[in-house]
């Protein structure tokens, strides 16, 4: 199961990479356009995002709408930054092909806004190693996200196929968790949803419980007791 962190927040990703057990970090136009000051340059933001993931996978996303686009913007990207990277091609006509093209030269793929499984067995086929189905993006068409998603991963699996699902956009940790019990082996989360699910009441409660017992009865640390 992988966990990946949705930001391009340099604080945040700090932040979260000392929390929580990940193995990378996802961008996309959008999430660039949001957490980059105008003031600082794309490639700079990304290099310190390298330098924090480490030998973490970072996913960037092209932002050409053409094949010959997408494959240059995937060269270029590779170029400027190194490292462990995965390049996002949005799973259309144009995407598909650049995929293919990418992928027989070794560039790790990961296929974007896929939203039906015939999309995510062409992006499979087309060399992808992750699909990325938007969840909430998916339910807000009157679907149901997370079943598609879990069909996704049933698909490849039954057909052999060498990609994994990244379940992606989601609102609530219960979409969170019927992907993942229906067989989707990575995520990628904002940090507020990966405390959302680190943490359940009934834990909070539990630990409540515990300190009022062991300080009614020794009332100091353990530490102190040992």
């Amino acid at each position: 199961m992988q966990y990946f962190l949705d930001s391009a927040d340099t604080a945040v990703i700090q932040a979260a990479l000392a929390k929580y057990p990940l193995d990378g970090v996802t961008t996309n136009p959008a999430i660039l356009a949001r957490d980059i000051s105008p003031d600082d340059k794309l490639s700079d933001t990304l290099l310190k995002i390298h330098e924090l993931t480490k030998d973490k996978l970072l996913f960037v996303q092209v932002t050409s709408p053409n094949t010959a686009g997408m494959i240059c913007d995937a060269h270029k990207i590779i170029e400027a930054l190194g490292g462990k990277l995965s390049i996002k091609i949005p799973a259309t006509p144009s995407g598909f092909t650049a995929m293919k093209i990418l992928a027989a030269d070794g560039i790790n793929i990961t296929a974007t806004a896929v939203y039906t499984t015939s999309q995510a067995v062409l992006a499979a086929r087309s060399g992808a190693k992750y699909i990325a189905p938007y969840i909430s993006h998916i339910d807000n068409l009157s679907l149901d996200g997370a079943e598609i998603a879990c069909e996704m991963a049933q698909i490849l699996k039954l057909h052999n196929l060498d990609a994994q699902i990244l379940g992606a956009s989601f609102r609530t940790a219960s979409q969170v968790e019927r992907i993942v019990k229906g067989g989707v082996s990575a995520v990628t989360v904002t940090a507020e949803m990966l405390d959302t699910l680190a943490s359940h009441p009934g834990t909070i409660a539990e630990i409540a419980s515990f300190e009022d017992k062991w300080n009614a009865r020794f009332g100091k640390d353990i530490f102190e007791l040992l």
